[in-house]
């Protein structure tokens, strides 16, 4: 059968070459402008979209009105991340800052599709959340947020060092644009809140702080930080901008968060001492002093810690933690109330055992004191389940308990 046969036979059956009789594609859904309450702003590199609240200074949010922060002092702020630049810094002049994103791994396929910045301007706290419509929008979106950056002191953010800063920074230099975002002193407020309440509730996220620390309790409009990248892309899909509004409440509840949450950290590291502050509070403030080097305070809170309630297992970190600052002091006489202490408060630990039989051994030159507080040591390590540190230590203990014996005959 020849070509021309073929063709013609397959013309018959309705069958249709090329692109003939191809119906096109219908057209794939466009992302349209969000029912948000928010406006389109001008920029040179085309429009973005805004979401702009104000809230008054003596605005509550948990236990705090917005307006505490101004009564802290900038030279906190600057011990605790480092800085000096904030020293003599206006506290009003910091934004707060707090972006959502496509993805919470980060890297540079990582979008910022909605970044918040509170500013506080004259008698008002001003929200500013620049929302990403489309991706074509970046670089509006960058320049405006870069606008608003404009004569700020620093950042403060929560965990803002490590993922924040870092994402809307590779964002500028892919779209070209010199902006130094991680030049600016950021008070990242997440190392001070795991100083202070790692290990006292069930993990240090800005949620949990909220409830146990401000007293906040977020509304049902709310929505899990997980799966907020999940409803960017059902946005982006659909166009359906209805899920954005409890993304956009989420972020808005963050950056007020940290207002408040700064001003209760701030206030705690400037007073360590307070009447307000708790047994846990000076511990874990003279923990901080003690390893930043600032030997007075961190002795005072640690006299502080001790002096007020404590639940067991901190007051076991204390003795521990007092005690090694005042060996290293070269106090060790004083130690020794601690040490024996740290031994009642935990029977089977050997250690403050150990401490005090070197003590009497070379420093009081008491050897059955000695050898009685290494025969201790060695029974607590008879309680340890076996293995090769068990095995070890209990060499080094008997040993040192030979040579006492010896002394003592």
């Amino acid at each position: 059968m020849s070509t021309g046969d073929l063709r013609e036979r397959l013309r018959r059956l309705g069958v249709k070459q090329g692109r003939e009789g191809l119906k096109p594609k219908p057209p794939q859904p466009r992302p349209a402008h969000p029912d948000l309450p928010g406006h389109e702003v001008e920029t040179r590199f085309g429009p973005c979209f805004v979401v702009e609240s104000t809230y008054p200074l003596d605005h509550q949010h948990g236990r705090r009105a917005l307006a505490d922060l101004l009564g802290c002092d900038s030279r906190t702020a600057a011990r605790l991340i480092k800085n000096n630049a904030l020293d003599d810094a206006d506290l009003a002049s910091l934004a707060f800052f707090d972006i959502e994103t496509t993805g919470l791994a980060g890297g540079t396929g990582t979008l910022a599709f909605l970044i918040g910045v509170g500013l506080i301007d004259s008698d008002q706290f001003i929200l500013r959340q620049y929302f990403l419509r489309e991706p074509k929008e970046e670089k509006a979106m960058l320049a405006g947020l870069a606008d608003s950056l404009v004569g700020r002191v620093g950042l403060v953010t929560y965990n803002g060092r490590a993922f924040d800063v870092p994402i809307v920074q590779s964002r500028f230099t892919m779209a070209r644009r010199r902006f130094d975002l991680a030049a600016l002193p950021n008070l990242d407020l997440l190392p001070a809140a795991r100083r202070l309440w790692r290990g006292r509730y069930e993990n240090c996220s800005l949620g949990t702080l909220e409830g146990a620390v401000l007293g906040l309790e977020r509304t049902e409009e709310d929505v899990p930080g997980w799966l907020i990248p999940q409803l960017y892309v059902d946005y982006l899909r659909t166009g359906d901008a209805g899920e954005m509004r409890r993304v956009i409440y989420h972020n808005a509840e963050d950056i007020l968060s940290m207002v408040t949450l700064a001003t209760h950290i701030l206030e705690t590291f400037a007073d360590p001492l307070g009447e307000r502050r708790s047994g846990e509070d000076c511990l874990r403030l003279a923990m901080w002093h003690d390893d930043a080097g600032d030997s007075e305070q961190a002795e005072a809170a640690y006299r502080a810690a001790l002096d007020r309630p404590l639940p067991d297992d901190q007051a076991l970190v204390a003795h521990e933690r007092y005690a090694a600052f005042l060996k290293r002091a070269d106090r060790r006489a004083e130690a020794v109330a601690l040490w024996q202490n740290w031994a009642d408060l935990a029977p089977d630990d050997m250690r403050p055992c150990i401490e005090l039989a070197k003590f009497y051994e070379w420093d009081a030159r008491d050897v059955e004191q000695a050898k009685e507080w290494a025969t201790r040591a060695l029974l607590c390590l008879s309680y340890q389940p076996k293995g090769w540190q068990r095995e070890e230590a209990w060499k080094e203990v008997k040993h040192r308990l030979e040579r006492l014996t010896r002394k003592v005959a």
